[in-house]
């Protein structure tokens, strides 16, 4: 008899755990990562917050479904789960994600693009991607420069210099030179050259452009002659997923305007 009331205890005890597992598993979730365009170490103690938010209604506040805070973020890209209630959720609404990066009371990134999940065709499971509340982007790598030109076949002369400067011309009256650099044994177009990137940080409300010049016979060559042309738009740091592309051409077809 003793056996029967332990087998009996054991069995209820199954039964509840497996529905307590249930329970659990009955809310739904959605999941991604906080990312910014490149990996980023984040200050000790730091804090990042994602929330799924109804943004069904332009003249109300929205309303907050769930949210996952990761404490002790040590870096981006940092993973995130928020649980919501699937009865919540209307199929004729909007809803968002919403990711804050902070750090002793600090904002220092959170993202400035909608990123829409669950209706209107949108995935459940999305990355949300940040941008710095600081608006420069202070360079750590490398800039990558990729120059083409349809006006040239084969190999450049041997003797042929490629000169690159990029300038912030936000105030078009007074450009300043961001970075420059001068590169040989260029072989053929495409060029691909890495200006250096020590001291350089990138302003996304900023307008840039690119010089490039082709010398050689002691002659400037190749150029872009036209501002137009030149102007370069950097939102943040670029790098193998944001390079500086652009095109030469002849100076004596081109001439400077």
């Amino acid at each position: 008899m003793r056996g029967i009331v332990v087998y009996a205890v054991a069995t209820l005890a199954l039964f509840a755990a497996a529905a307590a597992l249930a329970g659990c598993g009955s809310g739904d979730s959605i999941s991604g990562e906080v990312l910014f365009h490149r990996d980023v170490e984040l200050p000790e103690g730091a804090t990042v917050t994602v929330t799924l938010q109804d943004t069904s209604l332009a003249d109300a506040s929205a309303i907050e479904l769930g949210r996952d805070l990761i404490r002790d973020a040590a870096r981006l890209p940092v993973r995130f789960r928020i649980e919501y209630s699937g009865d919540e959720i209307d199929d004729r609404n909007e809803y968002t994600l919403v990711a804050r990066v902070e750090s002793n009371g600090e904002l220092l990134y959170i993202n400035d693009t909608v990123h829409p999940v669950l209706t209107g065709g949108n995935p459940r499971n999305r990355d949300v991607r940040v941008v710095s509340v600081d608006p420069f982007d202070r360079c750590v790598a490398p800039l990558p420069v990729e120059i083409h030109s349809g006006f040239w076949d084969g190999d450049l002369p041997d003797d042929a210099v490629l000169q690159v400067r990029l300038w912030d011309a936000t105030d078009p009256g007074q450009r300043e030179l961001v970075v420059k650099g001068q590169f040989e044994d260029l072989g053929a177009f495409p060029i691909r050259v890495e200006l250096p990137h020590e001291g350089v940080a990138v302003n996304r409300h900023h307008r840039y452009e690119l010089e490039a010049e082709v010398w050689f016979d002691d002659e400037l060559q190749m150029h872009i002659s036209n501002a137009d042309w030149r102007r370069t738009i950097l939102p943040y740091c670029p790098s193998d997923n944001l390079m500086i592309v652009n095109d030469v051409f002849p100076l004596s077809e081109f001439p400077a305007e």
